[in-house]
């Protein structure tokens, strides 16, 4: 057993309504999850509502524009979720993006390196390095902050993070692959899933939950 958390993107449109009643556990649910039986301890999906984007075929066709990746119709259509390992593995894509900001901490080559020692070595130096990026709490009640209330068997739905911060993480990344041409393609192959989901929140205009499994 274990805790996995995971980004999961929403539309903005819905982290609207979840807003209007955090505290709710079958407002919340009922937005965000498919109905499911309430004595189960098997957590149901996602609603269609988390799942799909509302824009049209031609909109995110005229928005996945990135050269670098290809998304088919029903990858654009379809809203990301972003696994983050087994707590407390280290979050590396949240360390690699130091990268943007001060080069000087991380060993880019190192990272990227076929050799298992060298990229070991590499990550070693960058593990106790403090990442932050900006999260808000679902509601607070004066100096204590909660996240959404639920009934879904899981560790909680504890943060989001708006269009405004999603767009400022894909704009460190697109400073990375800017300032290291010769590394770029290895870049994304070794993180083309975080790429892939930040670049779709974005061209999605879509916010994303923090969720623990």
């Amino acid at each position: 057993m274990g805790m996995y958390p995971e980004y999961k993107e929403i539309p903005a449109a819905l982290l609207a309504r979840l807003l209007e009643h955090p505290d709710d556990e079958e407002w919340v649910d009922g937005l965000l999850f498919e109905a499911g039986d309430p004595d189960s301890t098997t957590a149901p999906g996602w609603s269609a509502a988390a799942s799909c984007s509302t824009l049209t075929d031609g909109e995110l066709r005229a928005r996945f524009t990135w050269p670098h990746l290809t998304f088919s119709a029903a990858q654009r259509r379809r809203l990301g979720a972003l696994d983050l390992g087994k707590y407390p593995d280290p979050d590396w894509f949240s360390h690699f993006l130091f990268a943007a900001d001060t080069p000087e901490r991380i060993d880019l080559a190192g990272v990227l390196s076929d050799d298992w020692d060298e990229r070991n070595a590499a990550w070693e130096k960058i593990v106790q390095v403090p990442v932050h990026v900006a999260h808000h709490s679902a509601y607070r009640t004066g100096d204590t902050e909660y996240g959404f209330h639920t009934n879904v068997p899981c560790y909680g739905i504890g943060e989001y993070r708006t269009a405004e911060v999603l767009a400022s993480v894909w704009d460190k990344i697109e400073r990375v692959l800017a300032a290291y041409p010769e590394l770029a393609n290895r870049i994304i192959e070794r993180f083309e899933a975080q790429i892939r989901y930040y670049y779709g929140c974005v061209a999605r205009g879509s916010v994303d939950l923090s969720v623990c499994w």
